[in-house]
């Protein structure tokens, strides 16, 4: 089955959710419906599986505009497939864990799976796309799917705050990407992902490249929440948390990782990427694991929590990225070490993370608040709960015997060995070692904190909106499986390791032969300074979190809030854009004309500026008589005259004088079909206007006002002097083939002996034909208007 198929059965199951937007019946039933979307996704990429083991690669190309290499164009290789099946796994367990959370009675369960399921589309589009517009295309739908998400609750201020936030700031990161990705097709004339990468020197070498790594670095960094733009990630938590779950921890907040990974052999030829990248990272991750410690609500420790836990994976990416530049050697083993670390982390993360979002919307459900001052000894009536936070939670922390241990001592193996690479002195190497260790520290005491005051501790029910709380088996299922999964991979981490982390490394690592220096994973490797800071971690971090409540020192010390700058940027801007639009929409039919005639002016000017000014001597000028300088003397005084007379039907019959006077000069010009056409148009056009005119008063003639009569004089001279050059120019361009010759074979394309109408209705036959359309628009909403206005006056009387 081809990937569109797959996409296909994606868009059929929305239009089926659509459909019971009708039926009350059948929309408690829409949850049962949607998760057969993830159930053909994962089942779809993992029967894809062994064939990309063995470099069996999907690619699909459609071509669309293929003039400008924009076509539906797909692969599926180790990279991609590897983020597909984290995206379909997890979106199975958030599926079926939404179909318990929310309820049938109050929630419109149709409308969050259509965005649920939009949402998983985009991001499976992100990750097979292999063209960049196609991939920007579902980059900015994942931002207006999350934007529906976040506000899906959409009476309450904070969703409404959080989705415009989140919405502003990844589109704008989107903005970025595609100016990068134009400036690549500039230079290699292909938007084939797979192409481009092939043309990475091409593209290192080209005065562009340090913009493109900057906009693609913004794109990036504002999708994968990394320091300073990290502050839409924690408003969006007011989603519900199956969306929290889903796009802020699993998928959507990866997009930006997986965009680095995908350009990494382009990307990593600067050195510059590298050091931003690493220390954009490291800065995040401390930032995050800091601000984690200082919160009350149980999202937002997850929320600063995934911010740190991407910026560890960010710091990894950058550091990996001089695999671009080194083909050979143990720098290469080194830089796989770390690419392989990275993405190990990435799917740890998405088990634990959206383990532990699950249990605190469990708590949220059960109990009626997400504070941590108010829930204490939760373990005694969610017990299945507290293991699956407990377990997530270490191994979130780097505790052995969890999956997380191992990611995390190979972080630390990195940062330790960073030394040997590539720009990174032993200083540097000191300083990201420390900036690891110390937020590691803060990672351990949020995550056990987080535990110890709301699972341990003496419970008081009286302090709890909700009472009889109970722990539904069902609801807990999707977490329990995930919480099975962190010893296993522990124990048995290779499997994941030969079977999704290595095909991923192969497709970033083109031309390398990856499986002679990847990594094997395993559980000892001695006594080494990755496991002493292992052990400094775990120590430090226990104690702290056990011994210290932190929740007063947070209430004492307060960090820099980078959401209050945003939040008053935001606030400014809107303000002033009301101001600038109300200035310049102000309904005056005056203003917006002269603006128009301004802006072509400047544009004619540019033209002259490249070109040069025609050479008047040089211009051809037809032979004229005087029945022509009549016609044009008519023509003057009637145009001068229409300015100052006020009485309507006057200056209609004036106006369609100048159009029969036009039509004298398409005769003499011997241009009949011109000439006959201009007489009907402009008989027809006069006999309407003289009927409706007829009817309406003259305008009353007011004070004149100088200044706005001057500038009007002054515009029209402008733009009279504007068009006169502008034909200059059309008559002095001679490296411009002229249009005519296209239709030189009229008579045999067409049939048609009249060249006129076999341009309207052969070679602009579907511009003609929406000619029409648009009057048969227009003409139904003037239609509508006045029913309107006779509909409103009667529902008056009645």
């Amino acid at each position: 089955m081809s990937l569109i198929y797959l996409f296909s059965i994606l868009i059929i199951i929305m239009v089926l959710l659509a459909i019971t937007f009708a039926n009350d019946k059948m929309s408690r039933y829409a949850g049962h419906i949607a998760i057969i979307a993830p159930i053909i996704s994962t089942i779809y990429f993992i029967w894809q599986l062994p064939q990309v083991l063995h470099g069996h690669f999907l690619n699909i190309n459609i071509p669309w505009l293929s003039t400008i290499d924009i076509n539906l164009a797909f692969r599926l290789d180790g990279l991609s497939i590897f983020f597909s099946i984290i995206i379909s796994v997890i979106g199975l367990a958030v599926f079926f864990y939404a179909t318990q959370y929310l309820s049938k009675q109050h929630d419109n369960l149709p409308r969050f799976y259509i965005y649920l399921i939009l949402f998983m589309l985009s991001m499976l589009g992100i990750v097979t796309a292999n063209n960049t517009i196609i991939l920007y295309v579902f980059w900015e739908l994942t931002s207006v799917s999350s934007f529906l998400l976040i506000s899906y609750w959409y009476d309450n201020k904070d969703s409404q705050f959080g989705a415009i936030q989140s919405f502003v700031i990844t589109v704008l990161g989107g903005l970025a990407l595609l100016i990068a990705f134009i400036m690549i097709y500039t230079i290699t004339g292909t938007n084939t992902i797979t192409e481009i990468i092939a043309h990475s020197d091409q593209i290192a070498q080209s005065p562009l490249f340090l913009a493109i790594v900057v906009l693609m670095l913004i794109g990036a960094f504002t999708k994968s929440a990394q320091f300073p733009f990290h502050v839409w990630l924690p408003k969006a938590m007011a989603a519900p948390t199956p969306v929290s779950a889903y796009l802020h921890s699993a998928t959507m907040v990866k997009a930006g990782i997986f965009l680095l990974f995908r350009f990494t052999l382009l990307l990593g030829l600067s050195q510059f990427y590298i050091y931003a990248v690493t220390f954009v990272g490291l800065i995040t991750m401390i930032f995050g694991a800091l601000n984690a410690v200082r919160q009350y609500d149980l999202k937002g420790i997850l929320a600063y929590s995934t911010i740190s836990q991407l910026g560890m994976i960010m710091s990894m990416v950058g550091l990996g990225g001089g695999i671009a530049g080194h083909t050979k050697g143990e720098l290469t083993e080194i830089y796989a070490m770390i690419l392989f670390a990275a993405l190990f982390h990435l799917s740890n993360h998405a088990l634990f993370k959206g383990a532990l979002f699950m249990g605190v919307g469990i708590i949220d459900h059960e109990t009626g608040t997400r504070d941590i001052r108010m829930l204490s000894g939760m373990r005694k009536v969610l017990p299945i709960t507290h293991i699956v936070m407990l377990l997530s939670a270490l191994s979130m922390a780097g505790m052995p015997l969890l999956n997380g241990f191992l990611s995390k001592e190979m972080f630390f193996d990195g940062l330790v060995n960073a030394h040997q690479l590539k720009g990174f002195s032993s200083v540097l190497t000191i300083i990201i070692v420390a900036i690891g260790v110390v937020a590691s520290i803060f990672t351990m005491i949020y995550s056990m904190f987080m535990i110890k005051k709301v699972f341990w501790g003496k419970y008081e029910e009286t302090h709890l909106p909700k009472k009889n709380i109970h722990e539904p088996v069902l609801f807990t299922l999707p977490s329990m499986i995930m919480m099975i999964l962190l010893p296993i991979i522990f124990f048995v981490p290779n499997i994941v390791g030969e079977h999704l982390i290595l095909p991923a490394l192969r497709s970033i690592t083109i031309g390398e032969k990856i499986d002679e220096i990847a990594p094997h994973i395993s559980q000892w490797h001695g006594i080494n300074l990755p496991l002493i800071f292992s052990i400094l971690v775990i120590i430090v971090g226990l104690t702290a979190a056990l011994k210290v409540d932190w929740t007063k020192i947070a209430g004492k010390y307060k960090l820099i809030s980078l959401s209050n700058l945003y939040n008053d940027s935001y606030k400014q801007f809107e303000s002033y854009s009301g101001y600038s639009i109300r200035n310049l929409m102000n309904n005056r039919l005056n203003q917006y004309i002269n603006m128009t005639l301004l802006i072509f002016t400047l544009v004619v000017i540019y033209s002259i500026i490249q070109i040069g000014f025609p050479k008047v001597h040089q211009i051809h000028v037809s032979e004229f008589g005087p029945l022509e300088v009549i016609t044009v003397i008519v023509v003057f005084v009637l145009g001068v005259a229409l300015i100052f007379i006020r009485q309507r039907l006057t200056m209609v019959i004036l106006n369609g004088i100048v159009g029969y006077c036009v039509t004298i000069f398409f005769i003499l010009m011997k241009a009949p079909d011109l000439a006959l056409t201009q007489l009907v148009v402009e008989t027809i056009t006069t006999i309407l206007f003289i009927v409706s005119f007829s009817r309406l008063p003259n305008v009353p003639r007011g004070k004149v006002h100088k200044k706005r009569e001057l500038f009007k004089i002054i515009v029209s001279l402008i733009m009279a002097a504007t068009v006169v050059t502008l034909v200059f120019i059309v008559q002095q361009g001679k490296s411009i083939s002229s249009i005519s010759t296209y239709y030189h074979n009229a008579y045999k394309l067409t049939g048609g002996k009249n060249i006129v109408n076999s341009i309207l209705g052969d070679f602009r036959a579907f511009d003609t034909l929406f000619e029409g359309v648009v009057l048969i628009i227009v003409g139904l909403g003037i239609y509508t208007l006045l029913n309107f206005r006779d509909r409103r006056g009667q529902d008056e009387r009645e």
